[in-house]
């Protein structure tokens, strides 16, 4: 029985010494005073993968924001901090111009990072704000706020899509009526989009005083209509558009309205002729899915609107959408 006993408390003793480091207090955590991130890109906020791409070098920027001393909860002014995040798939490096440190006292800094950077995006630093130019093309992704200090560092971050892709796929049952299609215009967009740097779920809001007009549809330019037989497969998309959410969302109260300019009035007459279209799908838009929407241009100068599908981004679009 002593011996028995004699084991046991050896092997007690054993525990509280590896449980100990020697100084009666737990070990406090390793500090990273580096402020050192990897970044992915291709996941909404509550979507799936949208895509796993973006091969080339990103230049990015995150606000920074630190917490004052002696003031618990309380933040300082907002800066803005350049960086790159290295292309390619899955989580990748983001290197900072200037090298970013974490406050060797412990207190906490908040970081929102964003694309795109330079001169499509202006900021306010008292207010905490940044906004986007909406040109119909260029991707916006935030990553929403993160909040790390020395002791609990942030080590990942995911930049979300924040805008919708609509793609249009235009053909006819009688396109000598219709001539081609010179142009396509989104109508009544908001073109300042704002984003709130405090917000951990980032999203996209409208400016309420900035510009409002028309984004042209990309990649529509004297577009031949494509002749289609009622059993004919219809063809590629051929002009894409990237819009925020907001207030046209694409459901029937808030239908996306386009403007469609022909050179011919789909009677056949030779003369400039724009149509009004609404386009509406099931469920309304999603933020970084690809929409695809049929425009059947007809008879007596109608243009019916239909929503073909709903798709991830893939590789081919993220190589025609500037990033």
């Amino acid at each position: 029985m002593n011996k028995l006993t004699t084991i046991a408390s050896i092997f007690f003793l054993s525990l509280l010494e590896g449980c100990s480091d020697g100084s009666g207090h737990d070990p406090l955590p390793v500090a990273e005073t580096t402020v050192r991130l990897e970044g992915v890109i291709g996941l909404s906020a509550t979507r799936a993968v949208i895509d796993s791409g973006y091969e080339k070098d990103l230049e990015v920027c995150f606000a920074r924001q630190d917490e004052t001393t002696g003031s618990t909860g309380a933040y300082g002014m907002w800066k803005v901090c350049e960086a790159v995040r290295l292309g390619g798939g899955g989580n990748r490096p983001i290197t900072f111009a200037e090298s970013q440190l974490y406050p060797a006292d412990g207190t906490h800094i908040r970081l929102h990072g964003y694309y795109p950077a330079g001169d499509k995006v202006t900021f306010d630093l008292k207010t905490g704000k940044a906004t986007f130019s909406l040109d119909g093309v260029t991707d916006i992704m935030a990553t929403g706020c993160l909040t790390a200090t020395i002791y609990d560092p942030v080590r990942t971050c995911t930049f979300r899509h924040l805008l919708t892709q609509v793609a249009l796929v235009c053909y006819s049952d009688r396109a000598e009526q219709w001539g081609a299609v010179t142009k396509i215009e989104a109508v009544d967009i908001c073109k300042a989009q704002q984003l709130d740097w405090q917000s951990e779920t980032p999203q996209l809001t409208g400016s309420l005083d900035g510009p409002v007009g028309k984004v042209a549809i990309r990649d529509i330019n004297r577009l031949l209509l494509p002749q289609i037989g009622e059993d004919e497969e219809l063809p590629e998309a051929q002009g894409y558009i990237l819009l925020p959410v907001s207030p046209a969302d694409g459901t029937v109260a808030h239908p996306l309205q386009l403007e469609v300019t022909t050179t011919k009035d789909g009677k056949g007459n030779e003369t400039a002729t724009v149509s009004h279209v609404s386009v509406t799908v099931d469920g309304g838009f999603l933020l970084g899915k690809r929409h695809v929407v049929s425009l059947f241009f007809t008879d007596g100068r109608k243009i019916q609107a239909t929503s073909v599908g709903v798709e991830r981004w893939t590789d081919k679009d993220a190589g025609e959408i500037p990033i």
